[in-house]
C-alpha cells in the first residue's frame, strides 16, 4: 500500500465518519502543504478551490475493494453530497496501517490535524483555506 493510500485510510479510522469531498480536499491540502511541503499530494485550483484528483481515486477503489463505504446523497441545492466510513474489513485493515505502518511523525500529524479539524463542517474548513491562502481561490466559483 503506498503512502497516500495509508494517509487517507488513517483520516478515515481517526474521523470515523468524513461528510463530503470537500473537507477531505481541504484537510489533505492543509496536512500535505503545512505538514508534507507539499510532497504527499499534487494539486491544481478548480471549481472550490484546492484539488487532488488522486484522492477521489483511491477514495473510489477503496471503496471498490470492500474497506470504504461511500453514501451518496442529493442536498437540497439538488447537488451531489457523499459522505464516507471504514467497512468492518476496512478499520482492521486502517488500524493496522495506523498502529504498526505510519511512523511516528506520520501518526502525530493526523492525530493533531484531526483533533484541529473534526467539528469542521465540509463549507468551514473551505472557508478556513480560502482565508488563510487566498490564493487558492483564482478558479473559484465558491463565494466566501
Amino acid at each position: 500500500m503506498n503512502k497516500k493510500r495509508e494517509m487517507i485510510v488513517s483520516v478515515l479510522y481517526l474521523l470515523g465518519k468524513v461528510w463530503g469531498r470537500t473537507f477531505l480536499q481541504k484537510f489533505f491540502y492543509l496536512l500535505n502543504r503545512e505538514r508534507y511541503n507539499q510532497e504527499l499530494f499534487e494539486y491544481e485550483f478548480y471549481k472550490y478551490g484546492p484539488f487532488c484528483d488522486e484522492i477521489n481515486e483511491e477514495l473510489t477503489d477503496l471503496e471498490i475493494e470492500g474497506d470504504v463505504d461511500e453514501t451518496a446523497e442529493l442536498t437540497k441545492g439538488f447537488n451531489t453530497s457523499y459522505t464516507y466510513e471504514l467497512t468492518k474489513k476496512g478499520k482492521e485493515s486502517a488500524q493496522e496501517i495506523f498502529n504498526n505502518k505510519l511512523s511516528n511523525e506520520d501518526r502525530n500529524n493526523l492525530i493533531e490535524y484531526v483533533n484541529k479539524f473534526r467539528d469542521y463542517t465540509p463549507t468551514e474548513l473551505l472557508k478556513y483555506v480560502y482565508e488563510k491562502y487566498p490564493e487558492v481561490t483564482e478558479n473559484s466559483e465558491f463565494e466566501n
